[in-house]
């Protein structure tokens, strides 16, 4: 379970085109580069001339102190122009000296490149995808398959599994992977002094031995259905990390300029800017088709958007879904559509007295609109979640109520809760202190800042006073996962593909996990322990449909949607690959045609 990664609309300052060079103009506070002079005059005068049929009139010109300026009109456009010929001509010089490359554009940057430390969903996906092979890899049928492991065999009473891995792999600086890489990532993994917040999903685990250079067998306490896909984890190098004290693992050198097992090699990480991967000549499956892949940081959705269009950018992962109407039947690009593996939410901080009263929270779930957030922030293009479990697992349950906007009950429970406006300033207060609190959310996140105004507006028809408070993303991950420290947060959360919201709702992750609301009821945490333990789907269904109905009538969260994200791709990127596992997951496959520039 991870933080979504920050997207979405920014302002910036810094070279919109990645040309260090070009001098920065200021135009109503945004910065476009500038390109020779010459260039731009002769560009812009066939453009006037052969597009248009025009002239160049004396009212585009005045003079003032004996020069000749611009009409500011035609300056502005001038500018516009110069800075898409300016983007074009860059993108073109940047695949003539490597026409390999994909460049894929990112609001936000990565923590760190260790999967045992990362709270950045678009780091795990690199970290799996691209720079660490895990033991099997799921299909698009969500079936594993031989990865590291070229095949296991499961014991007849299903408490052993034993990996046989390939003996062609190598770690990037060329030393064999071994079945002693793998115990040792395992035993990382479990170490309390790693701090790794997915450990829990090893508890069942009661030994593993390796059995030779390529061969380990992991034993289990007992029998239960996601043994297999618990083991899945990136396997680490060895020879490399052994001599690192395990309480040092998530801050070493490593974690920025990692030795991995996969399709790519990072060269290069210019924090807030880009990191490069370069094709891994050592990968057992053959070199990727690509030779490099870069990542491009720009916290500003439109200059992305924008970078995409004029061929400086061939994909962006994410795009906010109000935004498609800019893209739609533009040329050279197409848009792509995947499910997303998780769903958006606002948390209560039940640390704070305020939301202590189960009531309140119940109040402020009932007054928000949340199918208006999907209609009018995702186009539809979402689906409303009631509890802890979304809809893509087996184990939702069904029977919950989807729906439940009301803010005549709303009223009714904060009136019951204490919370009454008695002066009539249109908020609620108790023992004289006003229903307020703050929201919480990264700013680089258009869609989440646009939700937060408008549950602010829904709530504010309730007599609670609620404030948005857009944070930098590094500094929200400070206040909510380090120092607790929020009224309310809005985030999402990546799943896994194993049933098991333990590292969120189980009390023991108050402390070693994500459970950052500091929830507590003994009743949930006894049924994560058993339904996780239950074999028999059948019986671990109603176990499961229990845990749900108990999460949504404490209401520690307003669960908010599921959504369906819209990507951009370049014509020239061929073979891309999407759906729920990501958008990486045949990043080997991935090809570039020769760069077509948009005409004027």
């Amino acid at each position: 379970m991870l933080f979504d990664a920050a997207r979405g609309c920014k302002s910036t300052k810094g070279d919109v085109c990645g040309t260090m060079s070009w001098e920065k103009l200021c135009v109503n506070n945004t910065y476009l580069a500038r390109s020779n002079f010459t260039l731009w005059w002769i560009h812009l005068n066939n453009y006037m001339l052969g597009k248009r049929g025009s002239h160049w009139g004396k009212e585009n010109f005045y003079f003032q102190d004996g020069k000749m300026l611009l009409n500011s009109k035609l300056l502005l456009g001038f500018l516009v122009l110069g800075f898409a010929i300016g983007c074009q001509k860059n993108a073109e010089q940047n695949r003539n000296e490597s026409p390999k490359t994909a460049v894929i554009g990112l609001t936000g940057d990565f923590d760190t490149f260790l999967e045992l430390a990362t709270a950045n969903s678009d780091a795990l996906h690199v970290i799996e995808e691209m720079l660490f092979l895990t033991l099997c890899e799921l299909d698009d049928a969500l079936n594993l398959q031989p990865r590291l492991a070229k095949s296991w065999q499961t014991s007849a009473d299903g408490k052993e599994i034993t990996f046989t891995l390939r003996d062609e792999v190598l770690w990037s600086d060329g030393q064999p992977v071994t079945a002693e890489d793998v115990l040792f990532t395992y035993q990382l993994a479990v170490n309390p002094q790693v701090g790794y917040t997915g450990r829990a999903r090893f508890a069942e685990v009661d030994t593993a031995i390796v059995l030779d250079p390529q061969t380990i067998r992991f034993t289990f306490k007992k029998n239960y259905p996601e043994a297999l896909l618990d083991l899945q984890i990136p396997i680490l190098p060895k020879h490399i990390l052994a001599s690192v004290p395990a309480e040092q693992i998530r801050q070493c050198a490593f974690n920025r300029q990692p030795v991995g097992n996969g399709p790519f090699a990072l060269k290069e990480w210019r924090a807030n800017d880009r990191a490069v991967f370069e094709a891994n000549e050592r990968y057992f499956a053959g070199k990727p088709k690509l030779d490099r892949v870069v990542f491009r940081i720009v916290p500003d959705e439109t200059v992305l958007i924008s970078s995409a269009l004029t061929g400086d950018i061939d994909l962006l992962p994410y795009v906010a879904p109000n935004r498609l109407t800019e893209i739609d039947h533009q040329p050279e690009v197409r848009l792509l559509k995947y499910p997303d593996r998780g769903y958006s939410f606002l948390a209560f901080n039940l640390n704070r007295p305020v939301f202590q009263d189960r009531r309140v929270r119940q109040g402020v779930a009932k007054a928000i609109q949340r199918q208006n957030l999907i209609n009018v922030l995702l186009n539809g293009n979402g689906r409303l979640i009631p509890g802890p479990i979304p809809p893509y697992f087996w184990a939702y349950d069904e029977t919950l109520p989807v729906d439940i906007f009301n803010p005549d009950e709303a009223e009714d429970l904060l009136d019951l809760a204490g919370w009454i406006d008695k002066n009539g300033d249109g908020v609620r207060e108790r023992a004289g202190k006003p229903l307020e609190f703050t929201m919480k959310t990264n700013a680089d996140n258009k869609l989440r800042s646009d939700a937060l105004v408008m549950m602010q507006a829904d709530l504010e028809k309730v007599g609670v006073k609620a404030r948005p408070e857009l944070l930098e993303f590094g500094k929200l991950v400070e206040d909510v996962l380090q120092r607790r420290d929020f009224d309310t947060v809005l985030l999402s959360w990546k799943t896994g593909y194993a049933v098991d919201p333990s590292q969120v709702w189980h009390s023991d992750a108050i402390q070693n996990g994500y459970n950052l609301i500091s929830y507590r009821n003994p009743r949930v945490d006894s049924l994560l322990v058993v339904a996780r333990q239950e074999a028999d789907r059948g019986k671990a269904k109603p176990l499961w449909g229990a845990f749900q109905r108990l999460v949504a009538e404490d209401c520690p969260y307003v669960f908010l949607y599921n959504q369906e994200n819209p990507a951009v791709v370049r014509e020239r990127l061929q073979n891309v690959k999407m759906d729920m596992r990501g958008y990486l997951i045949n990043i080997e496959a991935w090809t570039v045609e020769e760069t077509k520039i948009a005409k004027l």
